[in-house]
């Protein structure tokens, strides 16, 4: 958790409970079929996620061990949880190939609504996330929303602009890959920090994380 200071602005967030999966249509991209996971896809969602490589940026930094690991997350996704994440799932011709979104409406690193992804590595580098990301975010902005008062990161904070708000991600300093792809979403890097690793093959290892953020204006 970044050991950020905080200070309390007023700006808006979207108006919760967020609308349930039900009302959240399927959306076609270009390439990419971008709907909520329902139960039926707990096979596919176990596949993408006992990948190594899929899973190196989760807070475990490991493949799921069982099933049950597998429903668990998938439970995060669904019914009543859904009120207070904006997750969905990428298709390439009905394949679930990865998932991503909003998956905290306050995030522990900085205060504001934290976005996230998954990719299965047979798909990296084929704009597959920027894809999904730019989906989810428009959707996400579009949502109705209320004025609020909230502690948020001091550095996130545009003194030129200080109610507006922001969705935020962070990364591992080395993992350039998941930076380029913030960039081209239009974030800004305005943080940095070190703390122990919770992964589990380095558990308590100093890792140096930079956080992100994208102003609302910039996805409309």
């Amino acid at each position: 958790m970044s050991p950020y200071t905080p200070t309390s602005i007023q700006t808006t967030l979207p108006s919760t409970p967020l609308p349930p999966n039900s009302q959240r249509q399927p959306i076609a991209t270009q390439r990419l079929v971008v709907r909520p996971l329902q139960q039926d896809d707990l096979e596919a969602f176990h596949i993408l996620r006992t990948q190594p490589e899929a899973m190196t940026g989760t807070r475990l930094g490991r493949p799921d061990r069982n099933m049950q690991e597998t429903q668990e997350a998938l439970d995060y996704f669904l019914t009543p949880n859904d009120a207070e994440v904006f997750l969905f799932g990428a298709f390439l011709d009905g394949e679930l190939i990865g998932e991503g979104g909003v998956h905290t409406l306050e995030s522990s690193g900085c205060g504001w609504p934290e976005i996230g992804y998954k990719l299965k590595k047979e798909h990296w580098n084929k704009g597959y996330v920027t894809e999904l990301l730019q989906t989810v975010l428009k959707a996400w902005w579009k949502l109705p929303r209320c004025k609020v008062e909230i502690k948020v990161h001091l550095q996130s904070v545009d003194a030129g602009n200080p109610h507006a708000e922001y969705v935020y991600a962070n990364t591992e300093i080395d993992n350039l890959a998941s930076q380029r792809v913030l960039q081209k979403l239009g974030f800004e890097r305005f943080s940095e920090w070190t703390e122990p690793d919770t992964q589990e093959h380095r558990l308590g290892e100093p890792v140096t994380l930079v956080g992100y953020k994208l102003l609302q204006k910039l996805m409309t």
